[in-house]
């Protein structure tokens, strides 16, 4: 894809070819990278490089609050295209440096409002499928969308309220689809499904390379025997509702009620059942650290919404579990390059509730 107006391109070798690390003519070498990429958040990355404040177009680039475009390459495939934020300068006893950060385009859209309407206007979206809506609030920042769903139903009535931002709004609306928000490489905002299990592109053993370390990180007070989510009407809550119940925690009682406005009423059987599977997102998950690669064993970069197996009874993964990959995490120091994955059970952002658990002994 050609590179915007403007934008600085970074260029990031890998194990495939570890000579790589040029920047074009805008600046040295970069260190100390990390780059994010996730099934349901925007991807991130951060490096240092070079402090030349003598260049001018050194100067020009790292300009605070510019939000210069860039291109964030593995090799010579893009892997972000997006703004940067951060860029701090900082110096020491081994030398000047600028600390850069950034995100995916579509980003913004969690840290800005929508622009104002004319007096007596208001974003609308009645009738509208969550494509449509996607697409009309992208378009005033030159975002495209990716829309990988079959689901065109239409939200009866909707609107955007002028104070919430719009990163927020289209979540909530996601949600009730069965689908994640996240960006594709090439800059736009991609709405997806979750993939289902079967086709791992990884399987760990604890105790035999490549594995590493796993660990859990369990929210027992974030776990829920019931989930009712409870529709608004004219005459207040509690008019339409719907309940949903955790078929693995029988006792004791713990339930969870949550209040939809009345944009959303005639959803609250989908929104509801998204509450209940995100919830198992949300309390299990499990971080893979330590992989001494970027890519899987067929060669491909590690990417989000893919699955992998692992067996580690010391991680209470009794048994192969067949995980969902929800963060990747790409890391290069001096001295090493490595890959962390975060990782849920299957089905949780498709409005499922996981068929098992991992640490059960038998499925």
């Amino acid at each position: 894809m050609p590179l915007e107006p403007e934008s600085v391109q970074v260029v990031i070798g890998d194990e495939h070819d570890p000579t790589t690390g040029r920047t074009g003519d805008y600046f040295g070498f970069p260190s100390e990278i990390e780059i994010t990429r996730s099934i349901d958040t925007y991807s991130t990355f951060s490096f240092k490089a070079p402090f030349e404040p003598d260049r001018e177009q050194f100067r020009a680039t790292f300009r605070p609050f510019s939000y210069q475009r860039l291109e964030c390459l593995i090799n010579l495939e893009t892997i972000i295209t997006g703004f940067m934020l951060g860029v701090d300068p900082s110096f020491d006893a081994n030398g000047r440096n600028v600390s850069v950060t950034g995100y995916g385009k579509p980003a913004v859209l969690g840290d800005v409002n929508m622009p104002p309407l004319d007096v007596g206007k208001s974003y609308q979206f009645d009738g509208f499928g969550l494509g449509r809506i996607a697409e009309q609030i992208c378009a005033p920042f030159g975002i495209g969308i990716d829309f990988r769903s079959d689901d065109v139903k239409p939200f009866k009535k909707i609107k955007l309220d002028i104070d919430k931002k719009p990163q927020e709004f289209l979540v909530d609306l996601a949600k009730q689809r069965d689908l994640c928000i996240t960006d594709t490489p090439a800059g736009e905002m991609l709405l997806w499904k979750s993939v289902e299990p079967g086709q791992p592109v990884l399987t760990l053993v604890e105790g035999t390379p490549p594995f590493t370390k796993v660990t859990p990180s369990f929210s027992p007070q974030d776990y829920f025997s019931e989930v009712t989510g409870y529709g608004k009407k004219k005459k207040g809550y509690g008019e339409t509702r719907w309940p949903a119940a955790n078929p693995w925690l029988l006792t004791p009682l713990r339930p969870k009620v949550f209040k939809l406005d009345d944009a959303e009423r005639a959803d609250v059987p989908e929104a509801t059942r998204a509450e209940l599977g995100r919830m198992f997102a949300k309390v299990a998950t499990y971080k893979i650290e330590g992989l001494p690669t970027w890519r899987d064993p067929n060669g491909n970069l590690f990417a989000p919404n893919t699955t992998i197996k692992v067996h580690a009874p010391s991680a209470m993964i009794y048994r192969p579990y067949e995980f969902l990959v929800k963060d990747v995490i790409f890391t290069k120091t001096p001295n090493a390059q490595t890959t962390t994955l975060e990782v849920v059970m299957p089905g949780v952002f498709s409005g499922d509730v996981p068929t098992d658990l991992p640490w059960d002994e038998q499925a």
